[in-house]
Order: C-alpha cells, then structure tokens, then sequence
C-alpha cells in the first residue's frame, strides 16, 4: 500500500480557499447563506433556507458553472448547516436541560454528502463517534449522544435531507459507537465475508468529519488502512458485491434499461452506471492509501500515484461528470413531470448523438469495473463462501 493521505482535517470552508468560482450574483447569494448559518444569532427557519438553498442550486445549474464547482459549494452550505444544528443543540441541552457534553465526539457525513456529490437534497447517511467513557458512565454517555443525534436528525429532516429508509443514522445504535466500539465493529465487518457486513463496510467507506474531534475519523481511517493490509480478502468481497449488480451493458453491447412506469427505456443513472464507478474508485484507493471519500480527489490521488495515467484519468473524470450531469437533468425534468422514476433517463427520448456519448462513458464504466475484478478477485475464494 502507497503512503496514506490524511483526510480528517479541518477544511476551510470559504469557497476561495477551496477553488470554487462563482458569478458575482450567485457568489452573493452564497455568502448571505454561509453568514446566516455562521455568524447569525437566529437559529435559521428550515421552509426560509430551504427555499434559497433550492434557489442557489437552481441558478447554479442553469448557469456556466463548473459541476465540480456546483458540487463544492453545495457541500460547504450542507456542512454550515449540520454545523449549526449540533451547535444550537448543544447549547440548548446546556442552557435549558443543564446537561452537560460529557466528552469529546465527533458526527461524521456518510454517502452522496461524505463525497461531496450531495446537489438535491436526499435522504440523511450520519454517524457518531464518541471518546471512550469512564465504565461507571457508558449508558449515560451513550444517552447524552443518542438525544443529540436525535435532535440533529430531526432538525435535517426538517430542512429537507428526509429520515433514511435504511435506518444509516446516528440515531441508530449500529451507527452511533465509542471510538473502541468503532475500532471493535470494523474489526468485524472487515474480516467477514457475509452480504450484510459488507454492504454495510461499503456505506461506512465513505466517510467525512463534519464537526467536532477530526482526530477521531483519522483514527478510524488509520484503523481501515491497517485492516486493509491485513485482510485482502476484503477487497475481493468489496469486488463481488460490485458485480452483483448489474452491468450498465447487456453481453450483446446494448445499454441496459427496462420499462418503468411512463418511462419505456429507463437507465438507471445512479445504480447502473454512477455506482459502479464510484467503486471501483473506493477500492481503487483503498488499497493505496487515499482516503478522501471525494471520487473526484480519489481520481487525482490514483492519477498521483501512476495508478491511472494521464488518459484514464481523463476517461474516469469525463464518466463521472457526464453521468452527474444526467443525474441532475433527471431530477430537474423529474420536478416537471413527477411520475418520471428518480435517476432516470428515457434512452427513447435521446438523440443518436447522445446515446453514443453515453456509451462512449459506460464503456469507461465497464473498464474500470473490470480492472477491479482482475486485479482484487480472487476467484478461488466462491468456492467457500
């Protein structure tokens, strides 16, 4: 394994000091929204920000900017917001409930949000970390951190990042843990070779601090790097999972959709060609010391390393964006016609062009899935498990 990057540091959180570029407008919008979440003294009202959070967005996606830069900025807003809530809650347990943060923790991004990916608001993938606690106090830590994890919880659904179907929050004990308990359950998870485990590592192996003790999320990575030296096997069931899903191309090179609703010939965006991508690059950089969840900032560092050269690192990023930009236009064109599926595109409503750039990009795809396959499958293993 390559030397290892830290990723658990305190961002700047400016949109100078993180490369973004704005126009002036939307710039301006930008920054009466990060001041409000920062520095006001009125907790923010979720139907008010959510309004001009859904106005920034809309002007940034109708507008020449970069989706690299979309992305960057949607995110800093995001992390303000989160920031914000676990503050004031924080505060009010003190001040009204007397109860006091009883040790160090850390609430950590999981998913869309943890890669920096998040445009539209989507469902919530949290986590916590907390110090380890006196044995005489472990309930009571834990009780401290399930009922703020509760409050924050609420509050994002509140501002529209909707309660997770799969339960992946902080308010679930699975995802709410010591920082030994943590070391304890990677421990597991990265050692099995059930479905479930890992399904869950895959969730886990995106992840980003977004307040509190960064060192603790460093820990975890430093632990995930070490476990991933001592078990190779995990990248191959990591692999597995991958092609358990389907290929973004049948055997015979057609792009592969299926009728949904109003939809006759819908690709999936999302599972059938984003996700794969974003995997191979997850282990991709998991086996060279590259922890950033960003894809994008795991392609550079692979690009760094010689792991892709200078071409497939143009193909990888062309894939990423392109999709990206479909993913958004489908949920723009969704809020028109709500019967369309989510992360749809209709192959029947493409022009010729199009579709031979999409599979120009799935082709990209399907390289890189099978470079991971070649590379970490270890096919001797299914005859086990």
């Amino acid at each position: 394994m390559s030397a290892r990057t830290r990723c658990a540091e305190p961002e700047n959180q400016t949109l100078m000091s993180r490369g973004v570029s704005l126009a002036p407008e939307l710039s301006a919008l930008f920054q009466e929204m990060y001041d409000r979440l920062t520095t006001g003294t009125d907790y923010p009202d979720p139907d008010r920000l959510g309004n001009q959070l859904d106005t920034l967005i809309r002007h940034m996606l109708y507008s020449p900017t970069d989706l690299a830069d979309i992305l960057k900025a949607v995110s800093v807003i995001h992390d303000a917001l989160t920031r914000r809530i676990i503050t004031h809650h924080i505060s009010v347990f003190e001040t009204r409930d007397h109860r006091s943060l009883p040790g160090p923790f850390c609430w950590i991004a999981m998913g869309s949000d943890a890669r920096q990916e998040q445009v539209a608001r989507t469902d919530q993938d949290n986590a916590l970390i907390y110090a380890d606690p006196p044995r005489s106090k472990e309930n009571e830590w834990d009780s401290y951190f399930a009922d703020l994890a509760k409050q924050v919880v609420t509050d994002l659904d509140r501002f529209g990042f909707t309660l997770c179907k799969g339960d992946v929050m902080a308010t679930n004990p699975q995802w709410r843990r010591s920082l030994t308990q943590w070391r304890r359950a990677l421990d597991r998870w990265i050692g099995s070779a059930e479905p479930a485990d890992i399904r869950t590592l895959t969730i886990l192996l995106d992840f980003r601090p977004v307040y509190g003790d960064f060192p603790m999320a460093q820990t975890l990575w430093d632990r995930v790097f070490d476990l991933f030296q001592e078990n190779p096997s995990v990248s191959h069931f990591l692999t597995r999972d991958d092609v358990l899903f389907s290929s973004p191309k049948t055997i015979f090179g057609r792009i592969r959709t299926h009728r949904v609703d109003t939809c006759r010939a819908c690709f999936n965006i999302k599972t059938a060609g984003l996700a794969h991508l974003i995997n191979a690059m997850r282990i991709l950089a998991l086996n060279h010391g590259i922890c950033a969840p960003s894809t994008l900032t795991r392609m550079a560092g692979l690009k760094d390393q010689g792991v892709l050269d200078p071409g497939g690192h143009e193909r990888a990023m062309d894939a990423f964006y392109h999709l990206n930009r479909l993913k958004i236009g489908s949920h723009l064109n969704r809020d028109r016609h709500p019967a369309l599926p989510v992360n749809c595109v209709d192959l029947s409503a493409l022009s010729r062009t199009e579709k031979k750039q999409l599979k120009i990009v799935l082709d990209t795809v399907i390289h890189f899935q099978k470079q991971i396959q070649k590379t970490y499958s270890m096919k001797w293993m299914n005859f086990f498990n």
